[in-house]
């Protein structure tokens, strides 16, 4: 099978965190330890010097003023014939975190997507078990962020993907099922009435064994169960393509596509990737093959350019292929969101700009802008 390599596109965050955790520790050095001792607490070290470790998800809290009325007319996306009811393109990436420390910048992301013709974002968050300490920091979850999430994005009229982001936990999924499945319980609970929301299980399962299946049909299993129709988004991440058992008839396999000068060596070979990973059914694994063989959607929820080209023939292979990815998806019905959208990626405002879409992408209400 031909392989689009994956981006390691929040690998600098951690770096960047453990360059400033460093020098911290090298300047304060014993006086912290000493200072440590003296009050009796362990809290500032968890092995190497660093931030505090990110504590576990609690339970939602009982207080729901953060939340206004769901919206009346949304149009909730389903899958129809192996189509998604409601186009979808969009930009992810926000810190899902920043909707409580600046709700105004979240906000800023979300108009740009918007303003771009899109109509879906993607903020992430790193549960405390589902990255390295730093990135668990950084891009934690929060009851009152996802609060304010949820109503700045129906105000706003965009569809919300809410992204359970894995980063570099290879078993997490499978170590910690139960803080995973506890987790969603409390999410589709909560936010089930909201129907501009999808909801992705998981992103990145690096572990492909056979029992992936398995977890994520506990998954939906435990959303429809809460009473939540949103469509669910599960993926092998390079596995293969895998059933699920949905009451509600309403999810999706995805799969995220970069281009690199391995995959794009020009813009032929990189449009070639494009049909081979979505439109062909030629290969029993690709998007189109998933859709026609297990009775789902297909939803591309990140993907776009791998690193930065060195020349401009390098730049134009590349964004060939996301270009290709945007228009197949767009003939397919298929659900597309590109990375990233954040104070830390300019992506969106250098080869986002030049991408082309052709189809319309209407607000929650299913109206045009």
């Amino acid at each position: 099978m031909r392989n689009i390599l994956h981006s390691a596109h929040a690998g600098f965050h951690s770096s960047a965190l453990a360059r400033q955790s460093s020098g911290l520790a090298r300047f304060l050095g014993s006086s912290l330890l000493l200072l440590a001792a003296t009050i009796g607490s362990t809290q500032f070290f968890q092995g190497a010097p660093g931030p505090e470790p990110a504590l576990p998800i609690p339970p939602p809290p009982q207080d729901r003023s953060l939340l206004p009325a769901p919206r009346e007319g949304v149009v909730m996306v389903q899958t129809v014939k192996g189509r998604l009811n409601v186009p979808l393109g969009g930009w992810g990436g926000q810190r899902l975190i920043q909707a409580k420390t600046d709700p105004e910048k979240f906000r800023g992301y979300v108009r740009a997507v918007k303003e771009r013709g899109l109509n879906c974002v993607r903020p992430l968050f790193h549960p405390p078990n589902a990255a390295n300490a730093n990135d668990a920091n950084w891009a934690r979850f929060d009851w009152e962020a996802m609060d304010r999430a949820v109503a700045i994005t129906q105000e706003e009229g965009v569809y919300f993907l809410v992204d359970y982001h894995n980063w570099r936990v290879n078993d997490t999924l499978h170590a910690h099922e139960q803080e995973w499945l506890q987790t969603w319980g409390w999410i589709a609970s909560r936010y089930k009435d909201y129907q501009h929301l999808i909801f992705e299980g998981y992103n990145e399962p690096q572990l492909n064994c056979p029992c992936l299946a398995e977890h994520y049909q506990k998954w939906v299993d435990l959303v429809r169960a809460q009473g939540a129709r949103q469509m669910c988004v599960v993926s092998p991440f390079w596995g293969n393509f895998f059933p699920i058992k949905d009451p509600a008839g309403n999810w999706a396999q995805c799969r995220h596509h970069y281009f690199t000068a391995k995959n794009a060596a020009t813009p032929q070979k990189a449009r070639n990737e494009a049909d081979w990973q979505l439109a062909n059914t030629a290969n029993q694994n690709s998007a189109a093959s998933a859709v026609q063989n297990l009775g789902c959607g297909f939803f591309m929820t990140e993907g776009g350019i791998e690193g930065k080209a060195e020349t401009e023939p390098d730049q134009a292979a590349r964004l060939a292929g996301v270009q290709r990815v945007v228009d197949v998806c767009e003939e397919h019905g298929f659900g597309w969101c590109l990375w990233a959208q954040g104070d830390w990626s300019d992506g969106f405002g250098t080869y986002g700009a030049n991408l082309k879409t052709h189809a319309t992408y209407p607000l929650i209400t299913g109206k045009a802008r």
